[in-house]
């Protein structure tokens, strides 16, 4: 796994925000490399990583490895989440980190991604924060034949931004019907034992906004946001220069993950 660690410039231990990305994302992607810039005012580190299946290579911008993504069930996903605190956990203090501070923020399949991670791995989370989050990971893939991909073994996802056709081995089908119930996103948001913040934009066209709500009402200590006008990714684009490029929607969503990070 491809990770980055930065640091705000304040003296001793500070809390720490681990960005997960999406289904088709990487680190490197639009505003995930400039989001320390912003978090450092909160005197927040900032990790950031590519899942170890996630197709793309180091800090490259372009998904090189399809063989990989190909590959990349939920179960990898998490196992990769779950060695990164660990690695946290017995590294952090030696880096500055406060071990017992560190929270996960997680986009579209990342959002239910760290959902299911904080409901079971809580000791290495203080808080959740899920932005336009999918409802389930079955949800993801409702566009292809069950039978027909089995027959295949592979069916393929179009990047809209780079009209690659990427493949999806049967075997990520087969991980998901193996653990139908482990990977239930509301049931993990039910019985969820970390505070978790939603944020969503009304005009997410990926992720319809509603989608969101059924995890919202399954967890009783759950904060559900709304940005008007806001697409799936909060209007950014990629490639990004710099924080100066950051929209009007991605700075709310940035100060109520802000805000909600600092309560007691």
């Amino acid at each position: 796994m491809a990770v980055d660690l930065f640091l705000p410039p304040s003296e001793g231990p500070c809390p720490v925000l681990v960005y997960c990305h999406g289904f088709k994302g990487f680190k490197q992607w639009g505003h995930v490399p400039h989001l320390h810039e912003y978090f450092a005012t909160g005197e927040y580190a900032v990790i950031t990583f590519n899942h170890s299946h996630n197709g793309v290579i180091g800090d490259a911008d372009r998904f090189d490895a399809l063989d990989l993504f190909a590959v990349n069930t939920v179960s990898k996903e998490l196992n990769d989440l779950e060695s990164l605190g660990k690695w946290i956990r017995e590294n952090g203090k030696a880096l500055g980190l406060d071990i017992e501070r560190v929270s996960w923020l997680g986009h579209s399949r990342g959002g239910a991604n760290v959902i299911l991670f904080a409901s079971r791995c809580q000791d290495y989370v203080e808080k959740v924060i899920a932005w336009s989050p999918i409802p389930s990971y079955q949800w993801l893939f409702e566009s292809f034949n069950p039978e027909i991909w089995k027959k295949n073994r592979t069916v393929y996802t179009t990047n809209a931004r780079t009209h690659q056709e990427m493949p999806l081995d049967y075997s990520i089908w087969e991980n998901l019907m193996a653990h139908d119930d482990e990977f239930d996103v509301i049931e993990a948001a039910r019985g969820l034992g970390r505070p978790l913040l939603i944020v969503h934009g009304e005009a997410d066209e990926a992720v319809p906004c509603a989608l969101s709500e059924p995890i919202y009402d399954a967890c009783i200590h759950s904060i559900r946001m709304t940005v008007p006008k806001a697409d799936h990714t909060f209007g950014m684009k990629h490639p990004c220069t710099g924080i100066q490029d950051f929209t009007q929607e991605l700075w709310y969503a940035l100060d109520n993950t802000l805000s909600f990070l600092e309560e007691i």
